[in-house]
């Protein structure tokens, strides 16, 4: 795919288009093993055109439940398109704006499919905690997945990046991992937009997340975060990016090899897709920028291996949009296609795509979707 051709305002959309597509095409299979995902669909490389529910239903209760209408964005794309509202709505970014759709996110309904760490955060910040120290203890990708359009947003504006970037992470991941690894997909996707290519952010990469790192080891101790990891995720980017890692199989292999010795207590397996940030955020982060030139078939290796499908490819998704444009991604499978498309065109005019009350309004009617699909499809099926 050839860069010279792509335009600014194509790759500025493609961060937010290509997460949303990551999401979409992942998540039929998320929580999957990648033995499942054969057995089920075979050679998983595009979004089935149906269900085949009499064989899912083999796989019982827990597999039913957890489906979703085809083509329906999840948290990812949700917390992505909030994050832009917030961002470009009246006074811009405000860490109070956002702790306040954060909150009103659980109140009505509309957050779906979030995780532990996630909902401990919003709850603390529902009891009267200040966003500074809400964040959870969590060196999960769960931030990571929302990112990347803010590359888009801010690709001319460093120092405003740096800011929302790590301050809307730490808010609900409240550890120096999970803001690092964030800002390398947000700076990663500016770079792209503005046109470098992947030997300028080899290049200068690490060195970013370093400085944002060392403001916030040395600084911000109003921030009640974890800082104790220190420059691991700076250090962890730079020893990837000095192996020559040629395939899916080379990062995957580098990605473990990397996270291992940082695995928590009881972490059983360093499998690439599985929520840590130098599991599955580093991965997508890699092969975005090292797995070639296809972009769709990144995400397809991504997803087979199974596990937290979804997020790993839409971190890579976002990245892989601001690298190669939007003309790539399917969007008529999306079920929310237009409303996504005006988020994604916001991007490059900065206007507010719609209210809080409004974004409220929407997604808890898809929440409560996708609650009926699954609730009639466990009636039906068992």
């Amino acid at each position: 795919m050839s860069s010279s051709k792509i335009t600014r305002v194509s790759r500025i959309q493609g961060t937010l288009l290509g997460l949303a597509w990551g999401d979409v095409f992942g998540c039929p299979v998320e929580g999957w093993r990648s033995g499942q995902i054969r057995e089920t669909y075979g050679h998983y490389e595009s979004l089935p055109d149906e269900y085949d529910f009499q064989l899912l239903s083999l796989r019982g209760k827990k597999v039913l439940k957890k489906i979703r209408p085809l083509g329906l964005h999840s948290d990812d794309t949700q917390q992505a398109m909030a994050l832009l509202a917030c961002c470009m709505g009246e006074g811009g970014w405000s860490l109070q704006k956002w702790s306040t759709y954060l909150v009103e996110g659980m109140r009505t309904g509309a957050w779906r499919g979030y995780g532990r760490n996630f909902t401990a955060a919003v709850h603390k910040l529902k009891k009267g905690s200040v966003p500074e120290q809400a964040g959870s203890e969590s060196a999960g990708m769960g931030a990571a997945m929302r990112i990347a359009p803010l590359g888009g947003l801010y690709a001319d504006e460093s120092e405003s990046l740096a800011q929302v970037v790590m301050e809307s992470c730490l808010v609900t991941h409240g550890d120096i991992r999970a803001g690092s690894l964030a800002y390398a997909v947000a700076w990663t996707a500016a770079a792209f937009v503005r046109g470098e290519d992947v030997e300028q952010i080899i290049a200068q990469l690490p060195d970013a997340v370093e400085a944002v790192e060392r403001e916030w080891l040395e600084g911000r101790a109003d921030w009640t975060i974890e800082r104790g990891a220190g420059h691991l995720v700076s250090e962890t980017i730079r020893k990837a990016f000095e192996k020559k890692l040629n395939s899916a199989q080379d990062i995957q292999q580098c990605v473990h090899r990397l996270a291992k010795p940082h695995l928590a207590k009881g972490f059983v397996k360093a499998h690439p897709n599985q929520g840590f940030v130098l599991l599955g955020g580093l991965h997508g982060l890699l092969m975005a920028i090292l797995g070639g030139d296809d972009p769709q078939r990144i995400l397809g290796q991504i997803v087979r291996l199974g596990y937290d499908t979804d997020t790993v490819a839409a971190i890579c998704g976002g990245i892989l949009g601001a690298r190669f444009g939007s003309e790539w991604i399917p969007v008529s499978r999306f079920l929310d296609r237009e409303r996504i498309e005006v988020y994604a065109e916001a991007i490059v005019s900065g206007d507010a795509p719609e209210e809080m009350e409004v974004f409220m309004e929407k997604e808890a009617a898809w929440s409560k979707r996708e609650d009926d699909f699954q609730a009639e499809l466990l009636r039906t099926y068992l």
